[in-house]
C-alpha cells in the first residue's frame, strides 16, 4: 500500500469512527469534486436537456430506462438505480484495505451532485446496497 493510500485509509477510518455529519460531508464533497474533474457535470446537463419533456417521476424513469443500461424503478419518494457493478469502480478501492466501505460516502456525494444537476434541485442519495459493504451490487436511491 502506498503512503497516500495509507493516509486516505486512516482518514476514512477517522470519519468512520466519529460518524458526524461534518465528517461524512467532507467525504461526500470529495465525490462531488471527483465528478467535476471527470467532466460528469456536463454530461448530466446534457442529459437534463434531453429530458426536458419529463414532468413526472414516471416520465423520468421511462426516459432513463431508455438511455441507461440498467433497469431503474420508481418508489414513493424517488427512484432506485442498480449500478450493475461486479466490483467497486472507484480507482482507490483496491488500494484501501481497512476502511474501503467509507468510499461509499464519496459515491453518495458524486451521485448527489450529478442527480441534483439532472433534476434541477438538490436531491438526497441513499446507498441501499454496496459491494464494499457486503452487497452483490451497488444500488442507489435518489430521493426526489
Amino acid at each position: 500500500m502506498s503512503n497516500y493510500a495509507e493516509w486516505i485509509d486512516d482518514m476514512l477510518g477517522a470519519a468512520k469512527e466519529v460518524q458526524t455529519p461534518a465528517a461524512i460531508h467532507m467525504i461526500e464533497c470529495c465525490g462531488k469534486k471527483c465528478a467535476a474533474r471527470k467532466n460528469m457535470e456536463e454530461q448530466f446537463r446534457q442529459m437534463k436537456a434531453a429530458a426536458s419533456n419529463c414532468k413526472t417521476r414516471a416520465d423520468y424513469v421511462s426516459f432513463l430506462n431508455g438511455i441507461m443500461p440498467m433497469t431503474i424503478t420508481e418508489t414513493d419518494d424517488g427512484i432506485v438505480i442498480p449500478l450493475n457493478k461486479d466490483k467497486c469502480s472507484c480507482p482507490m478501492a483496491d488500494g484501501i484495505t481497512i476502511n474501503a466501505d467509507m468510499l461509499c460516502e464519496c459515491t453518495r456525494g458524486h451521485e448527489k451532485a450529478m442527480w441534483s444537476i439532472f433534476f434541477g434541485k438538490l436531491v438526497e442519495v441513499e446507498i441501499t446496497e454496496s459491494i464494499l459493504r457486503g452487497g452483490k451490487d451497488c444500488v442507489i436511491k435518489i430521493k426526489i
